[in-house]
């Protein structure tokens, strides 16, 4: 299977693509979700991770709030990756398929892609 493309909505993980760079996916990033409809259209991720706050007009619960209201929960898996569970919660109120601490994305990163993208062949990335 080809490695998942992942639309990161991060402005902390822009600056330090390394995070996630050694994992088994493609990784395409954002510093905020402003334009968070358009850059999926452009972009056709697999799935989207998605922060709470960018430093932005909208938060993170917005813009997934905004991408529901095009892709549903099929179509387009979202996963809240704020280091603040509070505000994962939030994101996943407006929409999220999970949520996982930001810190714990790369331990917790194969069984995460097998829940959230069907079909993801298990890969240990470490």
């Amino acid at each position: 299977m080809t490695r998942p493309l992942i639309l990161v909505f991060d402005d902390d993980l822009v600056e330090h693509p390394d995070f996630l760079g050694h994992l088994p996916a493609r990784f395409v990033y954002r510093a905020n979700a402003d334009q968070a409809v358009a850059d999926v259209a452009e972009v056709r991720p697999d799935c989207v991770f998605m922060d709470f706050s960018m430093n932005a007009r909208l938060s993170g619960a917005q813009a997934t709030e905004q991408l529901r209201a095009v892709y549903a929960h099929g179509a387009l898996p979202i996963v809240a990756i704020s280091s603040d569970t509070r505000l994962n919660r939030k994101i996943v109120m407006a929409g999220a398929t999970q949520s996982v601490a930001k810190m714990a994305l790369p331990d917790q990163f194969g069984h995460l892609l097998r829940y959230v993208i069907p079909g993801v062949i298990d890969q240990n990335p470490r």
